[in-house]
């Protein structure tokens, strides 16, 4: 995990657990909250009650370091826990500085962070997640580690468990994408490395951010009619929605909001591309498009160019004034 590209709260309740932070501050991003009682410099953010900042913390940070007792970080933040996919990592140190313990998210960053800080102190890092341990991956640190989303929760609890026991597990990858991680079997309870909408209930699916959108769209289409349109098309097509890598489009509509706002909240990045270079890779010609725009095509070609010129699954697809191409990324 890149700890450098982290929003990191560090917190500390005594003299000693401020020099703690203050060594972790140098060399990773972080804002340090200091319990006003040493709050003296007036450098830090300061509290009277830890719990007073947990909201603002578990809202606004990618993870959280307290240097406190294990205890204290329990009882503190037991109120702002939800499930394994959404917690924060959060860390506990312990006021000399000996052990390094993750909290929640071992496997969502927690473990790796555990690691790198306990270097920087000449710490031990206590780790108890029992696939790290017997040194097997774990299917959820595995997806963290590939960038790919979780369906079908309910079953990696057994998948996992069958893992962790030595059972075999199928993995049935549909991507092409290498995950040596998980080496799999030809029996056993099924993972499936996806972007399409597969119907197994017993399967857990795992999906990994692969597919590439073009999107053209008229002068009076809506952030709604974007929406609208991918939605549709990937309904139609039985694609999954998670599996979004990028969307991209003419470099004319660079200054439209509601393209921006697409693309916030499908959280991926957003290409431009001039006409001149969506012309060196359109398949189709349409002389109406080429008066509007400059372009000959812009969804296709737009999406074909964010790919790699990958495999196309989606040529195009025209929803009322948008215009959607789908490729797989890289192959």
């Amino acid at each position: 995990m890149d700890m450098d590209g982290m929003r990191i709260a560090l917190v500390a309740v005594t003299s000693n657990g401020i020099g703690i932070s203050e060594r972790l501050s140098r060399e990773f991003r972080t804002d340090i909250f200091v319990s006003s009682r040493y709050a003296g410099s007036g450098k830090y953010q300061t509290f009277r009650h830890a719990g007073d900042i947990m909201e603002s913390i578990f809202e606004n940070y990618d993870a959280a370091i307290f240097v406190m007792s294990l205890g204290a970080v329990v009882r503190i933040i037991a109120p702002y826990l939800h499930d394994k996919f959404h917690d924060i990592p959060v860390l506990a140190i312990d006021d000399s500085a000996r052990f390094v313990i993750p909290v929640t998210g071992g496997h969502h960053g927690a473990n790796d962070m555990a690691g790198k800080i306990s270097d920087i102190l000449g710490a031990c890092a206590v780790i108890t997640t029992a696939s790290d341990i017997h040194g097997i991956a774990s299917v959820d640190s595995v997806a963290v580690k590939y960038g790919m989303a979780i369906r079908n929760r309910e079953n990696l609890a057994p998948v996992s468990g069958d893992m962790l026991a030595g059972d075999p597990v199928q993995v049935i990858n549909r991507t092409g994408i290498p995950v040596p991680d998980l080496p799999g079997s030809p029996s056993g309870r099924k993972i499936i490395i996806t972007y399409m909408d597969e119907q197994d209930a017993s399967a857990l699916i795992l999906v990994p951010h692969v597919l590439d959108l073009g999107i053209g769209f008229s002068s009076d289409a809506t952030l709604t009619d974007m929406l609208n349109a991918i939605e549709s098309t990937f309904k139609k097509f039985h694609l999954l929605m998670e599996a979004i890598r990028s969307i991209s489009t003419i470099d004319i509509k660079s200054g439209n909001p509601d393209i921006k706002k697409l693309a916030e909240n499908l959280e991926c990045p957003l290409y431009f591309y001039p006409a001149d270079e969506l012309n060196r890779y359109a398949s189709e010609k349409s002389a109406a498009v080429y008066r509007a725009t400059g372009a000959y095509s812009v969804s296709n070609p737009a999406a074909r160019i964010s790919s790699g010129n990958g495999m196309q699954i989606v040529s195009k697809e025209i929803i009322n004034n948008v215009t959607v191409s789908v490729f797989l990324h890289g192959h």
